[in-house]
């Protein structure tokens, strides 16, 4: 994790963030004039990500921050759109893989680690499913919320677990706008 917070500040310091409430919550959006770059819940698991982009990046908005925001917006009213362009600089060609089928897995379900990794064609592959995962500096737009343990357990998530519970939740029908139980 270490190495992913220096490497961001390098790659973020031309960059502009804005802040978005979304359900309940609060995300910061990073992006430059061409990619998404990041976006990261308003939390205590990620508090060094968040004080490395409010001290590096700009406050400001960008059309791709729009586009994020429309993204959000459209989500919270259960409408999934194409994601909005996002930087892959992170993430090796193996690892491009399985965010890509991660794309895939429908709004409403989940699917395990190992699954996904089959998906991939890496059989065996459940723990690095579970580091890409970890490393995704786009939840929502890439859905990691969606990957859970094999005995069902949902497992962690960078916003903490809480808020993969009511993504979930909100995807399966479960939940109002507001998260307050149907």
């Amino acid at each position: 994790m270490v190495n992913k917070l220096i490497d961001i500040r390098d790659k973020i310091k031309d960059s502009v963030y804005a802040t978005y409430k979304f359900f309940h919550f609060r995300v910061y959006i990073v992006a430059n004039e061409k990619y998404l770059q990041a976006i990261v819940f308003d939390s205590n698991y990620e508090n060094n990500l968040l004080q490395i982009i409010s001290r590096t990046a700009q406050k400001g908005t960008n059309p791709i921050i729009h586009n994020t925001i429309n993204y959000f917006e459209k989500y919270t009213k259960k409408i999934i759109l194409q994601p909005p362009p996002c930087d892959l600089w992170l993430y090796t060609q193996k690892e491009q893989v399985v965010l890509g089928e991660l794309l895939k897995v429908a709004t409403g379900t989940t699917i395990s680690y190992g699954a996904l990794a089959q998906r991939c064609g890496f059989s065996g592959g459940a723990r690095f499913v579970g580091n890409v995962m970890a490393k995704n500096m786009f939840p929502v737009v890439y859905p990691c919320h969606r990957v859970i343990r094999s005995n069902g357990d949902i497992g962690n998530y960078s916003g903490g677990a809480g808020i993969k519970e009511f993504l979930l939740e909100w995807e399966r029908g479960s939940l109002s706008k507001g998260g307050m139980t149907t």
